[in-house]
């Protein structure tokens, strides 16, 4: 069972993690609040770089390679799954940001779940029904 739920949840994958990407680009983390940086205490970028980047608030994209590195690893022992990101860059934001820059916002749980609900339904009628 447990094999299932992973490989159903790997199946849409890539939209679980776009739903972590829309949440960042709107310069929030994974529990809708804003992203503040810990250094500075702040939801808004400093002026200097608020002036190279033309945005005020983080949103965690600039050259995008963190949000490219980013993939879902699914955990069968417990079916459980996670975010992260293969940028080099990746243990400086979650430290600078926190660890909640990374997941599904709760806000998009109930698609989250619809999603992954489906991707089983699909599974467990192609192998058990055979359809």
């Amino acid at each position: 069972m447990n094999v299932n739920i992973a490989i159903s949840i790997e199946s849409v994958s890539e939209k679980l993690v776009n739903m972590n990407k829309g949440q960042l680009l709107s310069s929030k983390d994974s529990k809708d609040n804003p992203l503040i940086h810990k250094g500075t205490g702040s939801e808004f970028l400093t002026n200097a770089y608020a002036k190279i980047t033309k945005k005020s608030k983080p949103d965690l994209f600039l050259s995008g390679d963190f949000q490219r590195g980013m993939f879902l690893e699914v955990n069968e022992n417990n079916s459980t799954y996670f975010i992260d990101s293969l940028d080099s860059k990746s243990g400086i934001l979650t430290g600078n940001y926190g660890l909640n820059i990374l997941g599904i916002p709760n806000k998009n749980e109930p698609e989250s779940k619809k999603l992954t609900g489906a991707a089983f339904a699909r599974l467990y009628k192609s192998k058990v029904l055979q359809k």
